[in-house]
């Protein structure tokens, strides 16, 4: 939405200046006009078919779509209006008008409903699939640093856990658009659990030390909008199943050497306890992220409560100092306290609000 956002601006600020400009300036009439005539409305008419296409539902875009397509009946037929008002000077400037006011005011129509559209629709969907959980007991005060503004970090019986979580992004759609070659990848984070009071309730969070995905647009889009901690790195992940067993692993390069962690489990869906463990490691519902030590993001994460695999074996092979610094690097050869594979679930990730 941001990108058709962009280009609508682009063309609508181009018409409005070439329009000026050519008020000094006869040289620029044709050059307005074709905007005018030819590329807004062609803009107009793909977006709105589009829109329409994937929102039959929404009245806003309908309109859109036949104010558009209206504007371009009325278009095809400037030549017998041009051809009625000829001796009258008056009258042939007010069509002329008309046929610049029409798409400028679809413009901003557009301009509007596009920014309605992307406030009230979530601004991610997908599918997180098999999520290894690695959780291990450290010092709270390692992560003091990276706790964002308005929070506090959370306890479960008075253990300070972080996570390292690999899972699979499936069915991926972003402001509801599948991207091309971005729609199922891999992530692997490392992430710690913090807490929230407002309006009379604690709100149970995350916070990201680092996310690995292996697409350089993928970490470009989450830094600048959500001001989160991604990295691009090389990235595989492999699942075997049986009848009785799964063995899953997730696989990152850096530095020359493949970082791994894999988990062999039983093929059968166990449910999450209420107050265990891993109901406190799995069901955080918002993130936040630290922009500064005055600036604060949340953005809540929805999905049902989910389900899980009983683990038998877990392999981790990585490289915690290299990849996230020296307050992590005694998690190199410790054990986890807990080892978790959910099953996943259909998630939304919401639009992200600045705390105040």
């Amino acid at each position: 939405m941001k990108i058709l956002n962009f280009i609508n601006l682009t063309i609508l600020s181009l018409l409005l200046l070439s329009g000026v400009i050519s008020l000094f300036d006869d040289s620029f009439y044709l050059f307005t006009m074709l905007i005018a005539l030819a590329i807004l409305p062609v803009f107009q008419l793909f977006t709105g078919f589009v829109w329409l296409f994937k929102s039959e539902e929404d009245t806003r875009i309908k309109n859109y779509f036949y104010f558009t397509v209206s504007y371009l009946l009325l278009l095809f037929t400037a030549q017998f209006w041009y051809d009625a008002v000829e001796k009258i000077a008056i009258l042939k400037t007010l069509t002329t008008a008309i046929f610049i006011i029409i798409p400028i005011s679809l413009a901003v129509y557009f301009t509007v409903i596009l920014y309605q559209f992307s406030k009230t629709r979530s601004f991610l969907n997908a599918y997180w699939k098999n999520l290894a959980l690695i959780n291990y007991e450290v010092d709270p005060s390692i992560l003091n640093k990276y706790v964002p503004q308005g929070t506090e970090i959370d306890f479960y019986n008075e253990k300070c856990y972080v996570s390292l979580v690999g899972f699979l992004f499936k069915e991926t759609k972003l402001l509801g658009l599948k991207i091309p070659f971005h729609v199922n990848f891999e992530e692997v984070n490392l992430r710690f659990y913090v807490k929230r009071f407002e309006n009379n309730q604690w709100k149970r969070g995350v916070v990201f030390i680092k996310e690995i995905v292996p697409k350089h647009s993928l970490t470009f889009v989450a830094n600048t909008i959500y001001k989160e901690h991604y990295q691009t790195l090389p990235m595989k992940h492999s699942l075997e199943r049986t009848d009785t067993s799964i063995e899953i692993a997730y696989e990152w390069k850096m530095d020359k050497k493949w970082n791994s962690i894999k988990l062999q489990c039983n093929n059968e869906i166990l449910q999450i306890e209420e107050n265990s463990e891993a109901e406190f490691i799995c069901e955080h519902y918002f993130g936040y992220s630290k922009y500064n030590d005055d600036t604060t993001f949340e953005y809540e994460v929805k999905h049902p409560r989910w389900e899980q695999y009983e683990v038998k074996e877990v392999i981790v092979d990585v490289d915690f100092n290299a990849l996230y610094g020296i307050e992590f690097a005694n998690l190199q050869n410790a054990t986890p306290c807990s080892v978790i594979l959910a099953k996943g679930s259909k998630v939304s990730v919401e639009n992200k609000r600045k705390l105040n």
